[in-house]
């Protein structure tokens, strides 16, 4: 009897075995769309397509790919995913695991940041001495 106790218990996380599956689906957008956001201009997200989004538990890695609408679904066993993304943006928003049950499905969406930013303008070097061997600010 207790060996059979002991064979039914499972970790935080780890799947039972002909437990079914479910399905995980949203979609990923990202922000800022710009790199100046006008103060009187809607909020922008834009959907992120071809991005590769990788769900990890219990020592398996189950991969999908996002549509040209930013969309994506994938069929995963019943248990928690820890969820990452193959891109070079990161996740502002969206939840880091998801829980699937058997025979049902949950929504993840994501908002990823687009990594445009604004400029910074240069500033004349004050340096005495420029890497280049030309001649300090002010010298003739």
């Amino acid at each position: 009897m207790a060996t059979a106790a002991c064979g039914a218990y499972r970790f935080p996380g780890e799947t039972t075995p002909g437990g079914g599956t479910g399905t995980a689906s949203g979609q990923v957008t990202a922000v800022p769309c710009y790199p100046v956001v006008q103060p009187n201009q809607p909020p922008c997200a834009r959907p992120v397509g071809g991005v590769e989004i990788d769900f990890s538990g219990n020592g398996t890695t189950v991969g999908t790919t996002t549509d040209q609408r930013g969309f994506y679904s994938v069929s995963l066993a019943a248990g928690s995913w820890k969820v990452s993304l193959k891109s070079y943006m990161r996740i502002i928003s969206g939840p880091p695991v998801v829980t699937v049950t058997a025979g049902s499905s949950v929504v993840a969406n994501y908002v990823v940041d687009s990594g445009i930013r604004v400029p910074v303008a240069k500033e004349p070097s004050t340096n005495p001495h420029p890497p280049d061997g030309g001649s300090a600010p002010g010298a003739a």
